[in-house]
């Protein structure tokens, strides 16, 4: 499983990039490739799809862009392809708001959307978004990210990690510092 990739952007080819990683060039579907620059070097959070026909990468400039798509996935009748179109069409931020005023008749214009996904999409995720917002309110640096990831791998939950994370109100410490910190905190 791929959680990101750090490279250069070699190419941008119609929805997707060429991202050089030390050599390797991966290609990475993204909803709007204009968010970003040939030659620009980017982390790109990833969500990697396996199936017995077909195998991609699809990729997001945020972290909270890729938590809205897993999300959106998880609806009955949404599937990878069909949410990165409809992402194509709107922000994260405008398609929850959609999706809090029960707003079919704009998320029916996006791409692969009809009035019954529509309708789906705002059943099924119209109370998670109330926790999503709340997990997402504070966007996490690289450092948090890969503590929040060393410290799942050793047996932490994610709620309570996050939880400490809302309690150190230092953005710029080391991964190592907010692992530290994390554990300390969780041994009181």
């Amino acid at each position: 499983m791929y959680y990101y990739l750090k490279g250069l952007v070699n190419e941008i080819v119609d929805n997707s990039l060429i991202v050089d990683v030390n050599g390797v060039g991966y290609q990475v579907l993204v909803s709007n490739t204009s968010e970003f620059l040939e030659g620009e070097y980017i982390t790109i959070y990833t969500y990697h799809v396996l199936r017995e026909d077909d195998e991609y990468l699809i990729g997001f400039k945020t972290l909270k862009d890729k938590s809205f798509f897993l999300k959106l996935i998880s609806c009955k009748g949404i599937g990878p392809k069909t949410a990165l179109s409809a992402l194509k069409g709107i922000s994260v931020d405008k398609f929850i708001e959609c999706i809090q005023k029960e707003d079919v008749k704009t998320l029916k214009k996006l791409d692969g959307i009809g009035a019954k996904a529509a309708s789906q999409i705002i059943l099924d995720l119209k109370g998670a978004i109330v926790e999503y917002e709340k997990n997402n309110k504070k966007e996490r640096n690289q450092n948090q990210e890969d503590a929040l990831s060393a410290l799942k791998n050793l047996g932490y939950k994610e709620k309570e990690i996050l939880t400490i994370f809302e309690k150190i109100n230092d953005d710029n410490l080391s991964t190592e510092d907010y692992i530290k910190l994390t554990l300390r905190m969780i041994g009181k």
